[in-house]
């Protein structure tokens, strides 16, 4: 629960001196909860494009009527992005509960750290899933064939 008490948390300047500057712990949890809500919406839209994705070959091979072997392999793979996408989207949910209940606990304590490890490493697997998905498209493109 949040507490509604002044208690507040001095932000230190870059140089290392103490800047003055106070935010409340409340307006400090409420802009937590902000960015982890932000972070379930990205996770929920990244689950969701996973599953049209996959359901896309499928939709794909249902409406042929001779499935060729590039279909094929494109239905395969389909179902294999979407997998990926949709398991971003649960690592991200999970990332983000994590970075919540740290930075939660942080405030609590009247500490104003954070890490940018996890942002560091889920930004590093979305250009990594990025850069797979073209590849794949341009693998499968007609363009480079």
């Amino acid at each position: 629960m949040l507490s509604t008490s002044d208690e507040s948390c001095e932000l230190p300047d870059p140089s290392g001196k103490s800047s003055g500057m106070k935010y409340s712990r409340l307006t400090t949890q409420l802009a937590n909860e902000r960015t982890f809500l932000a972070w379930i919406r990205t996770g929920i839209a990244l689950l969701a494009f996973g599953f049209v994705v996959e359901k896309a070959g499928t939709f794909l091979e249902a409406i042929s009527a001779e499935v060729s072997e590039q279909q094929h392999n494109f239905v395969r793979y389909s179902g294999i992005a979407g997998i990926v996408l949709m398991l971003s989207g649960a690592f991200i949910i999970g990332t983000a509960t994590v970075r919540f209940w740290y930075i939660d606990k942080a405030i609590r304590q009247g500490r104003c750290e954070t890490s940018v490890v996890l942002d560091i490493i889920i930004a590093v697997a979305i250009i990594f899933i990025a850069f797979v998905f073209m590849a794949f498209l341009i693998f499968q493109s007609s363009v480079f064939n």
